[in-house]
C-alpha cells in the first residue's frame, strides 16, 4: 500500500522502525502499517499508479545517503596566544 508521510511517528511496527519514515516521502508499505499510519495522522492513502521513489527500509544508513548527511569531527584547534613575557624590573 502506498503512503505519503504527513508527520514523524515513533516506534516499531512489524518490524519497520517508524522514526525513519520522513514525512513528505512516499512509501510502499505492507497494509497493516500503512494502515496504522493513516489511522493515527501520521499519513496518507496514495493512488498506487502516482510515481514514488523505492527506499529499501532495511538499511539503517540509506537516510542519510539520500539525504547527504552530515557528519560531525571535533578538531581541537591550538590557541594563537603567545606565551607570557617576562617584565623588566624598573
Amino acid at each position: 500500500m502506498r503512503v505519503r508521510m504527513l508527520k514523524p511517528a515513533a516506534g516499531i511496527l512489524d518490524g519497520v522502525s517508524l522514526g525513519h519514515l520522513v514525512p513528505g516521502l512516499i512509501y510502499e508499505l505492507e497494509p497493516v502499517t500503512a494502515n496504522f499510519l493513516i489511522a493515527q495522522g501520521y499519513a496518507e492513502e496514495l493512488a498506487s499508479g502516482e510515481p514514488a521513489l523505492v527506499i529499501p527500509l532495511d538499511n539503517p544508513t540509506i537516510f542519510s545517503q539520500l539525504l547527504g548527511g552530515v557528519s560531525v569531527t571535533t578538531h581541537r584547534a591550538e590557541a594563537a596566544d603567545k606565551g607570557r613575557r617576562k617584565r623588566k624590573k624598573r
